[in-house]
């Protein structure tokens, strides 16, 4: 008995904790070009690693999607990185672009990477 009632109670507060949770306002915070460009310049260890993983996925993300445009549509691929790019190569070609005068903070910093890595690593056609 003491199970039903503990499994009970879980399964309860799952219930009214998912409810609450739903009724809340959801907020999705983006990363624009001034905070990537603040993170990637930091000093801060745990500021660099917040670099290095928000350019590592999104480099991993536009790679992804390409494949998958690749094999469905037979689409060329935009992004043909060298095999051997790395983190801290991808950092520092981010770095490039958010240095050039003309590169608008203001911007998404998904926008501002794919930019950076399209003029580094884009298919020659």
């Amino acid at each position: 008995m003491a199970l039903f009632f503990k499994i009970k109670t879980a399964l309860i507060s799952f219930l009214v904790g998912g409810f609450i949770s739903l009724s809340l306002p959801v907020h999705a915070d983006f990363l624009t070009g001034h905070d990537l460009n603040t993170y990637c310049n930091s000093q801060s260890p745990s500021d660099d690693m917040i670099c290095i993983v928000y350019v590592t996925g999104a480099f991993d993300a536009f790679t992804t999607t390409d494949l998958i445009n690749q094999k469905a549509s037979q689409a060329e691929a935009v992004l043909c990185p060298r095999e051997d790019v790395s983190p801290n190569e991808l950092k520092q070609v981010t770095l490039d672009w958010l240095a050039r005068p003309e590169s608008d903070h203001d911007f998404a910093a998904t926008l501002l990477v794919l930019a950076a890595f399209q003029e580094k690593y884009g298919c020659k056609k």
